[in-house]
Protein backbone atom coordinates (compact mmCIF):
# COMPACT_ATOMS: atom_id res chain seq x y z
CA UNK A 1 0.00 0.00 0.00
CA UNK A 2 1.29 3.53 -0.97
CA UNK A 3 2.93 5.71 1.93
CA UNK A 4 1.06 8.60 3.07
CA UNK A 5 3.53 11.40 2.67
CA UNK A 6 3.50 13.37 5.74
CA UNK A 7 2.75 17.34 5.14
CA UNK A 8 6.00 19.45 4.83
CA UNK A 9 7.02 20.85 7.95
CA UNK A 10 5.70 24.54 6.98
CA UNK A 11 2.23 22.80 6.79
CA UNK A 12 2.12 21.21 9.87
CA UNK A 13 3.42 24.30 11.57
CA UNK A 14 0.76 26.54 10.31
CA UNK A 15 -1.69 23.66 11.47
CA UNK A 16 -0.48 23.53 14.55
CA UNK A 17 -0.94 26.95 14.77
CA UNK A 18 -4.97 26.98 13.10
CA UNK A 19 -5.66 24.26 15.62
CA UNK A 20 -3.96 26.74 18.55
CA UNK A 21 -6.01 29.66 17.45
CA UNK A 22 -9.28 27.07 17.60
CA UNK A 23 -8.83 25.62 20.70
CA UNK A 24 -7.90 29.19 22.68
CA UNK A 25 -10.73 30.83 20.92
CA UNK A 26 -8.32 34.03 19.51
CA UNK A 27 -9.85 33.09 16.26
CA UNK A 28 -13.67 33.86 17.17
CA UNK A 29 -12.28 37.06 19.59
CA UNK A 30 -10.18 37.99 16.24
CA UNK A 31 -13.12 37.57 14.10
CA UNK A 32 -15.60 39.65 16.14
CA UNK A 33 -13.13 42.38 16.56
CA UNK A 34 -12.86 43.05 12.62
CA UNK A 35 -16.22 42.35 12.55
CA UNK A 36 -16.37 39.68 10.23
CA UNK A 37 -18.75 37.84 8.32
CA UNK A 38 -19.53 34.99 5.83
CA UNK A 39 -20.45 31.72 5.41
CA UNK A 40 -17.74 28.60 4.84
CA UNK A 41 -18.57 26.00 2.55
CA UNK A 42 -17.02 22.33 3.92
CA UNK A 43 -16.19 19.48 1.78
CA UNK A 44 -16.24 15.78 2.89
CA UNK A 45 -16.19 12.92 1.19
CA UNK A 46 -16.04 9.40 2.79
CA UNK A 47 -16.78 8.09 6.33
CA UNK A 48 -16.63 4.89 5.66
CA UNK A 49 -16.71 2.05 8.65
CA UNK A 50 -13.58 -0.31 9.67
CA UNK A 51 -14.27 -3.17 7.74
CA UNK A 52 -14.37 -0.41 4.23
CA UNK A 53 -11.85 2.34 5.04
CA UNK A 54 -9.09 0.01 4.44
CA UNK A 55 -10.11 0.47 0.28
CA UNK A 56 -10.80 4.01 0.23
CA UNK A 57 -7.84 6.65 -0.68
CA UNK A 58 -6.82 7.83 2.96
CA UNK A 59 -7.27 11.71 1.73
CA UNK A 60 -10.32 10.83 1.02
CA UNK A 61 -11.57 9.36 4.23
CA UNK A 62 -12.56 10.34 7.91
CA UNK A 63 -14.04 8.13 10.41
CA UNK A 64 -17.16 8.01 11.35
CA UNK A 65 -16.59 8.80 15.20
CA UNK A 66 -14.19 12.26 13.64
CA UNK A 67 -17.81 12.84 11.84
CA UNK A 68 -19.50 12.77 14.69
CA UNK A 69 -17.41 14.54 16.86
CA UNK A 70 -17.66 17.32 14.13
CA UNK A 71 -21.55 17.27 13.56
CA UNK A 72 -22.09 18.22 17.57
CA UNK A 73 -19.54 20.70 17.39
CA UNK A 74 -21.25 22.43 14.08
CA UNK A 75 -24.88 21.80 15.69
CA UNK A 76 -23.86 23.38 18.91
CA UNK A 77 -21.88 26.30 17.83
CA UNK A 78 -21.97 27.20 14.67
CA UNK A 79 -25.47 28.40 11.84
CA UNK A 80 -25.31 25.38 9.60
CA UNK A 81 -27.52 26.15 6.37
CA UNK A 82 -28.28 24.48 3.58
CA UNK A 83 -27.04 24.91 0.07
CA UNK A 84 -29.92 26.24 -0.93
CA UNK A 85 -30.38 28.80 1.55
CA UNK A 86 -26.91 30.10 1.09
CA UNK A 87 -27.68 30.55 -2.37
CA UNK A 88 -30.53 32.62 -1.29
CA UNK A 89 -28.69 34.82 1.08
CA UNK A 90 -26.62 35.69 -1.48
CA UNK A 91 -28.92 36.51 -4.71
CA UNK A 92 -30.66 39.04 -2.02
CA UNK A 93 -27.33 40.67 -2.09
CA UNK A 94 -26.80 39.76 1.78
CA UNK A 95 -23.52 38.27 3.18
CA UNK A 96 -24.57 35.08 6.01
CA UNK A 97 -24.03 36.09 9.27
CA UNK A 98 -20.16 34.83 11.10
CA UNK A 99 -19.77 31.23 12.03
CA UNK A 100 -22.46 30.14 9.07
CA UNK A 101 -21.11 26.54 7.66
CA UNK A 102 -22.32 24.75 4.49
CA UNK A 103 -22.00 21.30 4.74
CA UNK A 104 -21.30 19.28 1.36
CA UNK A 105 -19.98 15.81 0.41
CA UNK A 106 -18.50 14.40 -2.68
CA UNK A 107 -18.72 11.55 -4.56
CA UNK A 108 -21.15 9.10 -3.84
CA UNK A 109 -20.33 6.66 -1.11
CA UNK A 110 -22.43 4.45 -0.16
CA UNK A 111 -21.58 5.10 3.62
CA UNK A 112 -22.98 8.27 2.86
CA UNK A 113 -26.09 6.69 2.92
CA UNK A 114 -24.93 3.97 5.76
CA UNK A 115 -23.08 6.29 7.92
CA UNK A 116 -23.08 10.16 7.22
CA UNK A 117 -26.64 10.49 6.65
CA UNK A 118 -27.72 8.91 10.02
CA UNK A 119 -25.57 11.46 11.93
CA UNK A 120 -26.48 14.61 9.89
CA UNK A 121 -29.67 13.44 10.83
CA UNK A 122 -29.44 12.79 14.36
CA UNK A 123 -28.04 16.55 14.69
CA UNK A 124 -30.64 18.01 12.22
CA UNK A 125 -28.64 19.41 10.38
CA UNK A 126 -28.81 20.03 6.42
CA UNK A 127 -26.49 19.03 3.73
CA UNK A 128 -25.58 18.31 0.10
CA UNK A 129 -24.52 15.37 -1.70
CA UNK A 130 -23.04 15.55 -4.80
CA UNK A 131 -23.29 12.53 -7.13
CA UNK A 132 -21.25 11.57 -10.36
CA UNK A 133 -24.32 9.82 -12.02
CA UNK A 134 -22.17 7.65 -13.96
CA UNK A 135 -20.01 5.92 -11.34
CA UNK A 136 -23.75 5.33 -9.51
CA UNK A 137 -25.34 3.92 -12.41
CA UNK A 138 -22.34 1.55 -12.74
CA UNK A 139 -21.80 1.05 -8.80
CA UNK A 140 -18.24 1.56 -9.65
CA UNK A 141 -15.86 2.71 -7.65
CA UNK A 142 -13.84 5.87 -8.03
CA UNK A 143 -10.98 5.64 -9.84
CA UNK A 144 -8.78 7.08 -6.86
CA UNK A 145 -9.93 4.38 -4.70
CA UNK A 146 -9.73 1.88 -7.62
CA UNK A 147 -6.16 2.47 -8.08
CA UNK A 148 -5.00 2.78 -4.25
CA UNK A 149 -6.86 -0.78 -4.17
CA UNK A 150 -4.86 -2.27 -6.82
CA UNK A 151 -2.01 -1.07 -5.02
CA UNK A 152 -2.85 -2.36 -1.55
CA UNK A 153 -3.31 -5.62 -2.63
CA UNK A 154 -1.03 -6.47 -5.43
CA UNK A 155 1.36 -9.50 -5.88
CA UNK A 156 3.74 -7.94 -7.67
CA UNK A 157 6.16 -4.99 -7.33
CA UNK A 158 7.05 -4.30 -10.90
CA UNK A 159 5.74 -1.87 -12.81
CA UNK A 160 6.71 -0.97 -16.61
CA UNK A 161 5.67 2.84 -15.53
CA UNK A 162 6.30 5.39 -17.44
CA UNK A 163 5.61 4.05 -20.42
CA UNK A 164 8.50 5.38 -22.13
CA UNK A 165 10.88 4.35 -19.52
CA UNK A 166 13.38 1.70 -20.34
CA UNK A 167 13.66 -0.44 -16.89
CA UNK A 168 10.52 -1.10 -14.63
CA UNK A 169 9.60 0.65 -11.59
CA UNK A 170 10.25 -1.21 -8.43
CA UNK A 171 7.40 -0.68 -5.74
CA UNK A 172 9.55 -2.62 -2.70
CA UNK A 173 10.26 0.65 -0.79
CA UNK A 174 7.52 2.57 0.73
CA UNK A 175 9.06 6.07 -0.43
CA UNK A 176 9.14 4.32 -4.59
CA UNK A 177 5.95 3.48 -4.20
CA UNK A 178 4.66 6.03 -3.02
CA UNK A 179 6.29 8.53 -6.00
CA UNK A 180 4.60 6.04 -8.69
CA UNK A 181 1.48 6.34 -6.62
CA UNK A 182 1.32 9.63 -6.93
CA UNK A 183 2.55 10.00 -10.38
CA UNK A 184 -0.49 7.28 -11.44
CA UNK A 185 -2.90 10.04 -9.75
CA UNK A 186 -1.86 12.83 -12.28
CA UNK A 187 -1.91 10.89 -14.84
CA UNK A 188 -5.45 9.49 -14.20
CA UNK A 189 -6.46 12.97 -13.25
CA UNK A 190 -7.35 14.59 -16.61
CA UNK A 191 -8.46 11.26 -18.53
CA UNK A 192 -11.63 10.21 -19.31
CA UNK A 193 -13.48 7.48 -18.64
CA UNK A 194 -12.05 5.19 -21.55
CA UNK A 195 -8.65 6.25 -21.02
CA UNK A 196 -9.21 5.44 -17.30
CA UNK A 197 -10.69 1.68 -17.62
CA UNK A 198 -7.57 1.01 -20.38
CA UNK A 199 -4.66 2.06 -17.79
CA UNK A 200 -6.37 0.16 -14.74
CA UNK A 201 -6.85 -2.77 -16.89
CA UNK A 202 -3.19 -2.68 -17.89
CA UNK A 203 -2.12 -2.10 -13.78
CA UNK A 204 -4.21 -4.59 -12.61
CA UNK A 205 -2.38 -6.81 -15.28
CA UNK A 206 0.86 -5.95 -14.20
CA UNK A 207 0.63 -5.63 -10.27
CA UNK A 208 -2.50 -9.12 -9.99
CA UNK A 209 -4.21 -7.55 -7.05
CA UNK A 210 -5.04 -10.24 -5.31
CA UNK A 211 -8.21 -9.32 -3.87
CA UNK A 212 -11.50 -7.18 -5.38
CA UNK A 213 -12.61 -4.75 -3.50
CA UNK A 214 -16.31 -4.49 -1.66
CA UNK A 215 -18.66 -1.73 -3.53
CA UNK A 216 -17.97 1.60 -1.83
CA UNK A 217 -20.82 3.39 -4.47
CA UNK A 218 -24.26 4.44 -3.82
CA UNK A 219 -26.72 2.16 -6.85
CA UNK A 220 -29.78 3.87 -7.97
CA UNK A 221 -31.74 2.23 -5.37
CA UNK A 222 -29.88 2.97 -2.61
CA UNK A 223 -29.75 6.99 -3.56
CA UNK A 224 -33.98 6.95 -3.57
CA UNK A 225 -34.24 5.39 -0.64
CA UNK A 226 -31.61 7.47 0.95
CA UNK A 227 -33.69 10.82 -0.30
CA UNK A 228 -36.95 9.28 0.98
CA UNK A 229 -35.55 8.87 4.84
CA UNK A 230 -32.99 12.29 4.51
CA UNK A 231 -35.01 14.54 3.12
CA UNK A 232 -32.84 17.86 4.18
CA UNK A 233 -29.79 15.73 2.85
CA UNK A 234 -30.01 17.27 -0.67
CA UNK A 235 -29.20 15.51 -4.11
CA UNK A 236 -26.48 17.79 -6.56
CA UNK A 237 -24.10 17.13 -9.09
CA UNK A 238 -20.93 16.12 -9.87
CA UNK A 239 -20.52 15.55 -13.18
CA UNK A 240 -21.51 12.24 -14.79
CA UNK A 241 -17.85 10.64 -14.79
CA UNK A 242 -15.80 12.45 -12.54
CA UNK A 243 -13.87 13.99 -15.35
CA UNK A 244 -12.06 17.47 -14.91
CA UNK A 245 -14.13 20.76 -16.57
CA UNK A 246 -11.35 23.25 -16.54
CA UNK A 247 -9.61 21.69 -19.55
CA UNK A 248 -12.80 20.33 -21.98
CA UNK A 249 -14.50 22.17 -24.77
CA UNK A 250 -17.62 23.60 -24.36
CA UNK A 251 -19.19 20.75 -26.02
CA UNK A 252 -17.41 17.92 -23.74
CA UNK A 253 -18.57 20.03 -20.76
CA UNK A 254 -22.00 20.62 -21.85
CA UNK A 255 -22.23 16.87 -22.33
CA UNK A 256 -21.30 15.85 -19.14
CA UNK A 257 -23.31 18.68 -17.59
CA UNK A 258 -26.58 17.71 -19.28
CA UNK A 259 -25.94 13.91 -19.07
CA UNK A 260 -25.41 14.62 -15.15
CA UNK A 261 -28.66 16.66 -14.61
CA UNK A 262 -30.64 14.33 -16.89
CA UNK A 263 -29.56 11.35 -15.13
CA UNK A 264 -30.83 12.72 -11.14
CA UNK A 265 -34.11 14.13 -13.05
CA UNK A 266 -34.96 10.57 -14.27
CA UNK A 267 -33.95 8.78 -11.15
CA UNK A 268 -34.70 11.15 -8.59
CA UNK A 269 -37.70 13.49 -10.32
CA UNK A 270 -36.32 16.59 -10.32
CA UNK A 271 -33.77 18.82 -11.80
CA UNK A 272 -30.89 19.45 -8.97
CA UNK A 273 -29.98 23.09 -8.63
CA UNK A 274 -26.62 22.57 -7.11
CA UNK A 275 -22.88 21.33 -8.79
CA UNK A 276 -19.53 20.61 -7.52
CA UNK A 277 -16.87 20.83 -9.94
CA UNK A 278 -14.59 17.24 -9.51
CA UNK A 279 -11.25 18.26 -8.07
CA UNK A 280 -12.57 21.75 -7.26
CA UNK A 281 -11.02 22.92 -10.47
CA UNK A 282 -13.62 25.55 -12.50
CA UNK A 283 -13.86 27.24 -16.18
CA UNK A 284 -15.44 30.10 -17.33
CA UNK A 285 -17.05 27.84 -19.76
CA UNK A 286 -17.95 25.30 -17.27
CA UNK A 287 -19.44 28.18 -15.07
CA UNK A 288 -21.75 29.56 -18.56
CA UNK A 289 -23.08 25.57 -19.08
CA UNK A 290 -24.07 25.59 -15.56
CA UNK A 291 -25.97 28.18 -15.75
CA UNK A 292 -27.77 27.29 -18.79
CA UNK A 293 -28.65 24.21 -17.79
CA UNK A 294 -30.42 25.48 -14.61
CA UNK A 295 -27.99 24.98 -11.99
CA UNK A 296 -28.39 27.36 -9.11
CA UNK A 297 -24.50 27.30 -7.49
CA UNK A 298 -21.28 25.48 -8.00
CA UNK A 299 -18.69 24.72 -5.97
CA UNK A 300 -14.98 24.91 -6.17
CA UNK A 301 -11.87 26.43 -4.90
CA UNK A 302 -10.59 29.77 -4.16
CA UNK A 303 -8.68 31.98 -2.09
CA UNK A 304 -12.07 34.05 -0.86
CA UNK A 305 -13.34 30.91 1.67
CA UNK A 306 -15.51 33.38 3.16
CA UNK A 307 -18.09 34.03 1.16
CA UNK A 308 -19.89 37.03 1.60
CA UNK A 309 -22.57 39.02 -0.58
CA UNK A 310 -20.93 39.51 -4.41
CA UNK A 311 -19.52 35.66 -4.60
CA UNK A 312 -19.87 33.80 -8.05
CA UNK A 313 -22.77 31.68 -6.96
CA UNK A 314 -20.80 29.40 -10.09
CA UNK A 315 -17.47 29.02 -8.37
CA UNK A 316 -18.33 29.11 -4.85
CA UNK A 317 -15.26 28.38 -2.67
CA UNK A 318 -15.09 25.09 -0.14
CA UNK A 319 -12.49 24.10 2.14
CA UNK A 320 -11.75 20.60 2.85
CA UNK A 321 -12.53 19.57 6.53
CA UNK A 322 -9.85 18.79 8.48
CA UNK A 323 -9.72 16.39 10.93
CA UNK A 324 -8.98 18.58 13.91
CA UNK A 325 -11.70 19.82 15.63
CA UNK A 326 -9.60 22.21 17.10
CA UNK A 327 -9.02 23.38 13.36
CA UNK A 328 -12.37 22.92 12.61
CA UNK A 329 -13.07 25.35 15.24
CA UNK A 330 -10.56 28.00 13.70
CA UNK A 331 -11.81 27.52 10.00
CA UNK A 332 -15.37 27.68 10.76
CA UNK A 333 -14.89 30.92 13.73
CA UNK A 334 -14.77 33.88 10.33
CA UNK A 335 -10.83 34.63 11.32
CA UNK A 336 -10.06 31.93 8.69
CA UNK A 337 -8.15 32.59 6.52
CA UNK A 338 -7.61 36.33 7.26
CA UNK A 339 -6.11 35.81 10.73
CA UNK A 340 -3.92 32.85 9.38
CA UNK A 341 -2.37 34.77 6.49
CA UNK A 342 -1.67 38.01 8.47
CA UNK A 343 0.76 35.68 11.09
CA UNK A 344 2.11 33.95 9.12
CA UNK A 345 1.39 34.71 5.42
CA UNK A 346 -0.53 31.50 4.53
CA UNK A 347 -3.68 29.87 5.02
Amino acid sequence: MPAISAPPLKRRLLETLQAALGVSAIGSAYAALVRAQGAIILMYHSVAQADSASWVDPHNHMPPEIFRRQMRFLARRRRVVSMDELVETLSQGRTPPRKTVVITIDDGYLDTFTTAAPILAEFRLPATLYLATGYVERGENQWIDRLHGIFRTRTRNRLAWPPESPQDCRLDAADDCASIYHALVQRLLPCNWEERRALFEDLAAQLAPDTAPPRLTLRWDEVKEMNRRYPDLAIGGHTRDHLDLSGMSRDQVRTEVERCAADLQQQLGALPHHFSYPYNRVSEIAQAELAQCGFRSAAASGTEVLIRSGAPCYALPRVQAPCGIQRLAFITSGAYPKLSARLTGRF
